[in-house]
């Protein structure tokens, strides 16, 4: 992974979100090469993740679902990262669209 995505990572973890993974699209798209999700269990969780993320990286492109903090994503051109509530990635299940792209994933940690 490289540092960018660690540091992504590490910031969904402080907001202990659950469920976080990591798909490579390297060499396969030339807009991005990493999509990240991760989920939370209530719409302030999954809102907080904007002043997070703003605060690791302020030169984010694009943040998208600000108004509902439901399904949040953020372009940081490399990286897309989508913070969903786990109703939210339940039904929509739009990860089934990246089988075989996994990199890996993160458990959240208490610290």
């Amino acid at each position: 992974m490289t540092e960018r995505l660690n540091r992504v990572v590490e910031t969904l973890n402080k907001l202990l979100l659950k469920d976080i993974r990591i798909y490579d699209f390297r060499g396969f798209s030339p807009y991005f090469d990493y999509q990240v999700i991760a989920s939370g269990t209530n719409e302030r969780q999954v809102h907080a993740a904007i002043d997070h993320l703003l605060g690791v990286f302020p030169d984010i492109k694009h943040i998208e679902g600000r108004e509902e903090s439901r399904w949040l994503l953020f372009d940081l051109g490399d990286i897309i990262v989508h913070v969903l509530h786990k109703d939210e990635r339940e039904y929509y299940q739009f990860e089934k669209l990246f089988i075989g792209k996994e990199a890996g994933e993160s458990e959240s940690k208490t610290l």
